[in-house]
């Protein structure tokens, strides 16, 4: 039985990773594979570097420094910035081929390892990406792949549009959106491959709602067969 490490944690100011983490947990339990679930990025390294205990790594985390202002009342318990060991283990396990899913938040994580976007794929460009309040989306399928079969062609959810990520050239975008009707499409699923390590990023999944939702949990499910080259 393969086993999936889910890391779901960070500072609880807009997101309720408690919740998320537990929906995960069901998908890849209903989906005949163990799980664990931790909340801090160290625990989760010092898992994954444990030979043949972790065969994929989930992240639904949002762990960064927490710079500016605005975030000050959270900075003491949730500022962070990934030690060295820590950032060698993860990029070290995706590479060597374990499975990475990255959810939602991920591209925000590790605001300062600059390898965190070549590993995902993708990373969060402060001052210039954004999203919009939570509210009714529509993606739209723009590519076969495993990891899409049997999902509709539209996928709406209740959620939120990353947009103006800065994006790898070399991924393969499965999903768009928009911020607005206004909005270029913006990339929203896609696959990458680092090292010998295969790569899913589901940008939706702010809250339980959205992973339960019947098609999108379709879509997480296929995503963690597809790392774990079961698909």
């Amino acid at each position: 039985m393969t086993s999936v490490l889910v890391l779901a944690g960070g500072s609880p100011h807009a997101h309720d990773f408690a919740a998320t983490g537990t929906a995960l947990a069901a998908l890849v339990t209903a989906a005949g594979h163990r799980v664990e679930v931790v909340a801090h990025p160290d625990d989760a390294a010092a898992r994954v570097v444990d030979a043949g205990a972790v065969d994929a790594l989930v992240v639904n985390a949002l762990w960064w420094r927490m710079l500016g202002d605005v975030y000050e009342p959270w900075r003491d318990g949730f500022g962070y910035s990934p030690p060295a060991t820590t950032r060698d283990a993860i990029a070290g396990f995706v590479h060597g081929g374990g499975g990475l899913v990255a959810m939602h938040t991920a591209p925000i994580c590790f605001d300062d390892w600059p390898g965190w976007g070549d590993v995902v794929g993708g990373t969060w460009r402060w001052g210039v990406s954004s999203h919009p309040a939570r509210g009714p989306v529509t993606a739209r399928l723009v590519a076969e792949h495993p990891v899409v079969a049997g999902v509709p062609c539209e996928l709406h959810l209740i959620d939120e549009v990353y947009g103006d990520l800065a994006v790898g050239d070399d991924v393969n975008v499965l999903a768009v959106a928009n911020r607005d009707p206004s909005d270029a499409d913006q990339p929203v699923v896609w696959t990458h491959h680092y090292g010998a390590g295969r790569v899913v990023f589901d940008g939706f999944g702010h809250d339980a709602r959205s992973i339960h939702a019947p098609a999108h949990a379709q879509l997480i499910t296929q995503a963690l067969a597809w790392v774990l080259e079961e698909r």
